[in-house]
């Protein structure tokens, strides 16, 4: 069986402001899926490392700040460093509240800018990318991850199934949500906008033994996928029916089994 995802428009500002991002909870299920990463990527070491001769006070952006961890590492790691946490969403208490493609920032007035896993919901990522470069000062950096193409490929084929369980015969394309600035994409569009980009890759592999966490992590995604649900099923149905999928692989299996692959974007103004 083959399972398509698709490129879907932008996520609504209102979805990302007052549902997925109104506060850290959602995030932060997500997130604990990593627990469980095999081998770990340490985030917070990487972008440390692509920073390392970055002189301070900087300033370093971190654009989509989300739980405030990496400000926290760079803060304790680089006190030199001033780290300004800048997010769309209010509800998750940056100190700059802005859209990654219109920065309240001065041309060329930054060391770094750090967009991690949050570039594929930008309006429009081209713009974005253009807007993270004209706030860097010559020789500053750029370090964006995202996840490439064929990352998390169970989620398709978990959402195919279960609308098929739900009696959806031709159930809709899955819609990742970050395939508008995915591995591939990103690295074109820094390399347009940069000249040149480097590109790290990290496979992984995420196996969960328990039922309960998976279901944390997909319930932490309605506010895309339940907009995406055919008309009559509720996101109860699918989620109630998703379960029950999930707890069967984690009994047959022992885990319920995701692979990964992601990745790191650097380059230089």
């Amino acid at each position: 069986m083959t399972h398509h995802t698709t490129v879907g428009p932008a996520v609504d500002r209102g979805v990302l402001t007052g549902e997925e991002y109104a506060d850290a909870s959602r995030l932060a299920d997500r997130i604990s899926l990593y627990a469980w990463q095999r081998p770990r990527l340490d985030i917070g070491g990487a972008v440390l490392e692509r920073l390392r001769d970055l002189p301070g006070p900087g300033p370093v952006l971190d654009v989509g700040w989300g739980t405030g961890a990496l400000t926290r590492r760079l803060r304790a790691d680089r006190p030199d460093l001033r780290v300004i946490p800048v997010d769309l969403s209010a509800g998750l208490r940056p100190e700059v509240v802005a859209e990654v493609d219109r920065l309240p920032f001065a041309d060329g007035s930054v060391g770094a800018v750090l967009a991690m896993y949050m570039l594929y919901y930008a309006a429009d990522p081209a713009n974005a990318v253009r807007e993270l470069r004209r706030v860097l000062r010559p020789g500053g950096r750029l370090v964006a991850g995202t996840n490439a193409a064929d990352d998390k490929p169970q989620w398709a084929r978990l959402w195919t199934d279960t609308l098929r369980d739900l009696g959806v015969r031709e159930p809709p394309p899955y819609d990742r949500g970050d395939a508008r600035f995915d591995l591939e994409r990103g690295a074109e569009l820094v390399r347009e906008v940069f000249g040149a980009v480097e590109v790290y890759d990290h496979r992984h592999e995420i196996a969960v033994p328990e039922a309960g966490p998976v279901l944390a992590y997909l319930h932490s995604t309605r506010g895309r996928q339940a907009r995406a649900l055919p008309n009559g099923l509720t996101w109860a149905d699918f989620r109630s029916a998703a379960s029950g999928r999930i707890q069967a692989e984690v009994e047959r299996s022992g885990a319920f089994v995701i692979t990964g692959h992601t990745g790191i974007l650097t380059a230089v103004a």
